[in-house]
């Protein structure tokens, strides 16, 4: 195990289906791989900038609205009015703030008072027990329950009680979940921020105190972003190393483009800003409206 030195740098900067489709697993599955879209980026058009941004608009109601990048074109967002909102990797639907959705879009694990709202999209939607749901990149659901963090076979029908359906993958029960890979996994704890590997603690850092936490995954699950009390406290990667964002302001909202070279960051005054992690400042363009959340279609 070694301290997180680094990443607690960077925090103390920033801190200034029907029953029948559910049966037999709780794994989102794609019947088949879709077809890569293309898409024609206009002349001048920086490299990366591919796919669709929706974001909030207060001054709107907070109805959402959404970006086309290649050339900045509009195209219809989903039919959702909240200023916080979780989008489909397609982006094509949305769903209420600290939703998670499986690698597919298929599924919508939504966080309610007596448990986890599993919605299949259109299908039956079914609660289980359980709270801070979170995916792994091959489809299986995690989330907390009876004070450890645990998984649900993928033998058992949601919600079965029989022995051997829910398998125990960490014993503490984390505020927020993010999994880089099918084995390791950041983890908000009370006090710390951990990234564990087969159950495995191999890098922690101290975290200051905070009343809510969460953590949001880029596109190919190269960074984690880790937010407290609603505002950017860290951007990492599985081995601890930071990715810095550069200062704009209390950034309250950051979506990473499906390339991750570009970052769209919305400040606590409605500003947002499209940007170039690694390159610094002179990458920074601040975009003609205003949102108080942004999300960006990963596929």
């Amino acid at each position: 195990m070694r301290t997180w030195l680094v990443l607690a740098a960077v925090l103390a900067v920033a801190a200034a289906a029907a029953a029948d489709g559910l049966r037999g697993s709780l794994r989102d599955r794609a019947s088949a791989s879709p077809a890569p879209e293309r898409r024609i980026v206009p002349p001048g058009a920086p490299t990366g900038l591919m796919g669709t941004v929706v974001y909030s608009d207060p001054g709107d109601e907070c109805r959402l609205h959404s970006l086309r990048l290649a050339g900045f074109t509009g195209s219809p967002p989903p039919k959702y009015r909240g200023c916080r909102f979780s989008l489909s990797p397609d982006g094509t639907a949305a769903a209420p703030e600290g939703s998670a959705w499986s690698p597919f879009g298929s599924l919508v694990a939504v966080p309610r008072p007596n448990g986890v709202a599993l919605d299949f999209r259109s299908r039956e939607t079914i609660v289980i027990p359980g709270r801070t749901p979170a995916f792994k990149p091959n489809g299986t659901l995690t989330q907390v329950r009876d004070g450890e963090l645990v998984e649900w076979s993928t033998d058992c029908f949601p919600g079965q009680r029989r022995k051997g359906c829910v398998h125990t993958v960490y014993h503490h029960a984390p505020r927020a979940v993010a999994w880089f890979s099918n084995s390791r996994f950041a983890a908000v704890l009370p006090r710390e921020l951990v990234v564990v590997d087969d159950g495995r603690v191999i890098i922690h850092a101290e975290l200051p105190r905070f009343r809510t936490a969460s953590l949001e995954l880029s596109p190919k699950r190269t960074f984690a972003t880790l937010w407290l009390d609603g505002t950017l406290a860290g951007t990492f990667d599985s081995r601890g190393s930071p990715a810095p964002i550069v200062p704009v302001g209390a950034v309250t909202s950051l979506a990473w483009a499906p390339s991750e070279r570009w970052v769209m960051a919305a400040t606590q005054g409605g500003s947002v800003f499209l940007l170039r992690p690694e390159l610094g400042d002179a990458r920074v363009r601040r975009l003609g409206v205003s949102a108080r959340d942004v999300a960006w279609a990963w596929r």
